[in-house]
């Protein structure tokens, strides 16, 4: 009789447990719908915690690791690489070309995006799948999207903690830059590209970048994004510190290219004095948790003086 009573409690208390809020794993997601605004100027609702994210950019996918969603990372793109563990998710593609196939297949229920993917957004919101649209172009817009990415994803006191990390660390980066004259700030040219000479302008990343660490990006009065250069312009602009990346979207870019061996480039300044650096993209290109470590090789290579190396 004992042992019976015994049984009918435990099973009293388990259906109880079934109907109380926050006492299930199907009650603990269903939270209230949590709306957050993206970069496309959208208010995304996303009705529950995600537990299975696709990232469509590199960016993207450092940040959720940063913030510990990687169990939750179901799907990538072909660039992922950092940190380790995002070269074994499953791809949906390369970064400008994402395979909406893939993505419905692994059955997401969140999908970060780049203002890169504007018909794949459509595409997927038209399927009704959550789909968050980022692209900061300054650390502070990287601030900001960790955050946002952190209240879409139930992760808002990580996100909090990682953006307190980042600001501190980049403050005390920059602290020693905080009264330099302009004429003590260099002038440089990013190459993109050699043929055409494409550069980083202004409402860019790398150009806030440039300029976080105490640098005068020379294409800082383009007209657009990514300036097409003559060599005409880049001789009178004469940079001079010239950056380059080793590796631009996963193509190798040759170390041993000698820039004085380019008709017209021996007068400028950053060729005659060798002030000519090549530096991983991964870490100046994407708008994430390493941008702290993109400042620290820029400072370095901009100020020698202030930041020497070991």
């Amino acid at each position: 009789m004992k042992r019976a009573v015994f049984f009918l409690i435990c099973a009293f208390l388990l259906a109880l447990t079934a109907f109380t809020p926050g006492c299930s794993r199907e009650a603990e997601v269903a939270r209230e719908v949590t709306v957050v605004g993206d970069d496309f100027g959208r208010q995304v609702a996303i009705p529950a915690v995600p537990e299975r994210i696709i990232s469509l950019t590199p960016s993207g996918t450092e940040i959720l690791f940063a913030l510990g969603l990687g169990p939750r990372v179901v799907g990538g793109t072909d660039y992922d690489n950092y940190p380790p563990e995002a070269l074994t998710l499953p791809k949906v593609g390369d970064y400008e070309n994402p395979n909406l196939e893939n993505i419905v297949a692994l059955e997401p229920d969140l999908v970060l995006a780049d203002s890169i993917h504007q018909k794949a957004v459509e595409e997927l919101e038209n399927l009704g799948i959550p789909v968050l649209a980022f692209d900061p172009v300054s650390v502070a817009g990287v601030y900001d999207t960790i955050l946002r990415i952190g209240a879409a994803t139930g992760t808002m006191e990580a996100a909090e903690g990682l953006v307190a990390q980042m600001k501190s660390e980049v403050a005390a980066l920059t602290a020693p830059l905080a009264n330099l004259a302009e004429e003590d700030k260099p002038t440089v040219y990013y190459e993109v590209w050699y043929e055409p000479l494409i550069t980083v302008g202004p409402q860019t990343y790398i150009h806030d970048m440039i300029t976080l660490a105490g640098g005068r990006n020379i294409a800082a009065d383009a007209q657009s994004p990514w300036p097409e250069y003559s060599l005409e312009v880049l001789i009178e602009k004469d940079p001079e510190v010239i950056i380059r990346p080793r590796v631009l979207m996963g193509i190798v870019m040759s170390e041993e290219q000698d820039f004085a061996n380019r008709p017209g480039w021996e007068n400028i300044t950053a060729v005659r004095e060798g002030r000519i650096y090549f530096v991983e993209d991964d870490l100046l290109s994407r708008p994430g948790p390493r941008c702290v470590q993109g400042l620290e090789k820029l400072v370095q290579i901009l100020h020698p003086d202030l930041y020497p190396t070991e």
